[in-house]
């Protein structure tokens, strides 16, 4: 009886790892970075994948002076904007240095300055034509900029 159950057990074992194991990321940092009342109109968070996600409705906070965005610049490696934000604010990704690519959504209507000043890895980005607005330098040091759309 016991030599039956254990060959049982072992069968089911064997099975459970022939199925896929499907990672995910894990959240490492978390904030606000909304321009509204006390920036809670926007929440971000960064995983340990590298990759950024900002939500909400609303503008983004300008981070410009003694005003730093909130998350660690290095380790970010992609962007993902969710479709309630209306703008990204100046300074917001500058020097982003493993930034690959981002993801702007057709909300957003204004990109700050110097928003993605030298991302040096950025090689592409797709612009929506909802975007009536686009700040100094937004884009400039990306040396690795292939292609604006």
């Amino acid at each position: 009886m016991k030599r039956k159950f254990l060959a049982s057990l072992l069968a089911v074992c064997m099975a459970l790892s022939l199925l896929p194991v499907t990672a995910r990321a894990a959240e490492v940092a978390s904030g606000t970075c909304g321009a509204e009342g006390d920036g809670s109109n926007l929440t971000w968070t960064l995983d340990d994948a590298g990759t950024l996600t900002i939500s909400g409705t609303g503008a983004m906070e300008n981070f410009t002076g003694s005003s730093n965005p909130p998350w660690t610049r290095s380790k970010i490696q992609t962007v993902t904007i969710g479709g309630g934000v209306t703008s990204i604010g100046d300074s917001a990704f500058i020097s982003c240095s493993s930034l690959t690519s981002v993801t702007i959504p057709g909300s957003v209507s204004s990109i700050g300055d110097a928003a993605f000043y030298n991302c040096n890895n950025l090689t592409s980005v797709t612009i929506p034509d909802s975007v009536s607005s686009i700040g100094a330098a937004a884009l400039s040091g990306c040396e690795n900029l292939a292609s604006v759309t």
